[in-house]
C-alpha cells in the first residue's frame, strides 16, 4: 500500500513521487533527504552520480516543454490557431509561477474570456499533467533509470487502474492505455514514477 502525504497547498492526499497534487495542481520537488516509502526504496535506486539530482519533476524542462505545446492545445480543445502561442505562454508561466490548477485556469479565462470555467480548468489540469509527466520521464531516461510505473490518483478511471496494474515497465514502453505517461485522458490526475528493472528477471 502506498504511503500517503499531504499537499501543503490544499491539504489533499498525495503519494511519494507525484509531480503535482492531483487536487490543486501544486508542483512538488521531493527533497533528497526525505526517505521514500519502502516500496519505492526497493524499486528504484538512482545511480550514485544522480542521487542528488533526482528530486521530482525538473521544473525548467517542464516550463520549456509547455512553451512548445500551443498548437496541440489549441487543436485539442477546438481553439483558433492564432491562440496557440498565447496558450503555450500562459501554461508555461503558470508552471513557472506555481499557480496551481485554479490559478492557471483563471489566467486562461482572463486571456480568453470565451472559454468557460470548466474548460479552462480542464485545460489547466490536463496540460500541467502532460508537461510535468513528460519532463519527469525525460529526466528518468537521461539519468539511466530503466523503468517506470503508473501512480493512480484516488479517483482514477478503469484505464488508469489498468495502467497501474502492470507494475513497473521499461522507461520507453507504452502503458496498456497507449500512452507513455499521464495524462491518459483529459482531466487525468495520475502521475508517473521511476522504477527499477535491472534486477527483474
Amino acid at each position: 500500500m502506498q504511503q500517503m502525504y499531504q499537499c501543503p497547498n490544499c491539504k489533499g492526499q498525495v503519494t511519494f513521487g507525484m509531480p503535482s497534487c492531483p487536487r490543486c495542481g501544486q508542483p512538488f520537488s521531493w527533497p533528497t533527504q526525505q526517505q521514500p516509502p519502502p516500496q519505492y526504496q526497493q524499486q528504484y535506486q538512482p545511480p550514485p552520480q544522480y542521487q542528488q539530482q533526482f528530486e521530482g519533476p525538473p521544473m525548467q524542462e517542464a516550463i520549456q516543454y509547455a512553451q512548445t505545446r500551443g498548437t496541440q492545445i489549441a487543436t485539442k480543445y477546438g481553439l483558433p490557431p492564432t491562440s496557440a502561442n498565447r496558450l503555450a505562454q500562459i501554461v508555461s508561466d503558470g508552471i513557472r509561477n506555481k499557480r496551481g490548477i485554479p490559478g492557471l485556469a483563471r489566467d486562461i479565462r482572463k486571456e480568453f474570456p470565451d472559454i468557460s470555467k470548466s474548460q479552462s480548468e480542464l485545460i489547466a489540469r490536463t496540460e500541467t499533467a502532460e508537461v510535468l509527466s513528460q519532463a519527469s520521464q525525460d529526466r528518468m531516461i537521461a539519468m539511466g533509470v530503466d523503468g517506470k510505473e503508473w501512480v493512480c490518483a484516488p479517483d482514477s478511471c478503469g484505464m488508469c487502474r489498468a495502467n497501474a496494474a502492470v507494475g513497473a515497465i521499461p522507461a520507453n514502453q507504452m502503458f496498456p492505455g497507449g500512452v507513455t505517461h499521464p495524462p491518459q485522458h483529459e482531466g487525468c490526475r495520475c502521475a508517473v514514477a521511476p522504477a527499477r528493472l535491472t534486477e527483474r528477471e
